[in-house]
């Protein structure tokens, strides 16, 4: 079970189901130390590199929701994301647009 804990809860939106949380980051050849990053704060699933500034992190959580804030930490660099809890995952894109709005930025949630 721990293995797939995040935070404190054991208990997701659909009980003992898992749910899978992937991102994928693109970064500078400066910026190598976002791999690094990836593979230091994962606190369980994996990071792949995928190409020289491309990285993915992927998990399966009791709770998908708990990790949204250290996912808002890669917020510039993220280029995919997606959550098979379609709640959290909505969550986290009307966030994302809000923050447009509020910040008048130009720019699509994809």
């Amino acid at each position: 079970m721990q293995s797939h804990i995040w935070g404190v809860s054991t208990w997701g939106r659909n009980r003992n189901t898992l749910e899978t949380v992937s991102f994928t980051v693109c970064y500078s050849d400066r910026e190598g130390f976002i791999h690094e990053r990836l593979e230091r704060e994962k606190r369980c699933g994996r990071v792949e590199k995928l190409g020289p500034n491309r990285s993915r992190f992927t998990a399966e959580l009791y709770d998908s929701s708990e990790i949204i804030p250290w996912i808002r930490s890669f917020i510039c660099r993220i280029v995919e994301i997606s959550f098979t809890n379609r709640e959290v995952e909505e969550r986290f894109r009307n966030d994302l647009e809000e923050m447009y709005r509020l910040y008048q930025l130009d720019g699509e949630v994809t």
